[in-house]
């Protein structure tokens, strides 16, 4: 389900969108950090420019590192205070496929789950002042059980899922899935093997 939101322009991404409308932004991780923050990578496609200072001044910004520039991109990753709306998709646990774009203020991302779940997140933006609507829905009927996932395993599944790491061809490496979930590239891998087993397994038992 692709959906879209304004907002808020108290959250430092909306502050600086707003403030510069032409440039897009493109998300890639936004996950928890020490003490109930956020650590968000995020990629700024425009005019090759050191953002750092800028961003560092925005609404709940604690620290800035400058990742690397490409031509017309420049790579950032921001730690930050708590926000409504990344806070309420971890909470509820919601599968949110990266990059989610930010453009003059708006956000647009995927989200992969229940129907039902997904309607809560959409009311629980607008209760809270996010202008948030669905652009478009697409049902996937999931034939198979569920596997039987340990809570870190699941975790691991579902951030490798939205960083593209199944997609082909693949949008991210095992060594930069590895250093976002801040975990060694071999514990990670072992990880994977076993869920893709459990997987091939619940999918062959529901077929017999």
């Amino acid at each position: 389900m692709k959906i879209e939101f304004h907002a808020h322009p108290s959250l430092w991404i909306a502050a600086f969108s707003l403030k510069h409308p032409d440039l897009l932004l493109m998300l890639h991780t936004v996950q928890p950090a020490r003490d109930r923050r956020l650590l968000a990578d995020v990629e700024i496609l425009g005019p090759p420019n050191d953002w750092v200072r800028e961003i560092a001044n925005l609404p709940g910004v604690m620290e800035v590192r400058h990742l690397g520039v490409a031509p017309d991109l420049g790579r950032y990753r921001v730690e930050h205070g708590a926000s409504g709306p990344a806070t309420l998709m971890l909470k509820l646990g919601m599968l949110m496929r990266y990059p989610i774009t930010v453009q003059n203020g708006v956000v647009s991302g995927e989200l992969v789950d229940q129907v039902s779940q997904i309607r809560r997140f959409v009311a629980a933006l607008r209760a809270s002042g996010h202008d948030a609507r669905i652009v478009s829905l697409r049902h996937q009927s999931l034939r198979s059980r569920q596997p039987n996932l340990t809570q870190v395993q699941r975790e691991i599944f579902r951030q490798a899922v939205a960083a593209g790491y199944f997609e082909v061809p693949r949008r991210i490496t095992l060594t930069r899935l590895a250093e976002m979930l801040s975990r060694s590239k071999s514990s990670v891998s072992e990880t994977l093997a076993v869920v893709e087993r459990k997987l091939a397994e619940s999918a062959s038992d529901s077929s017999v």
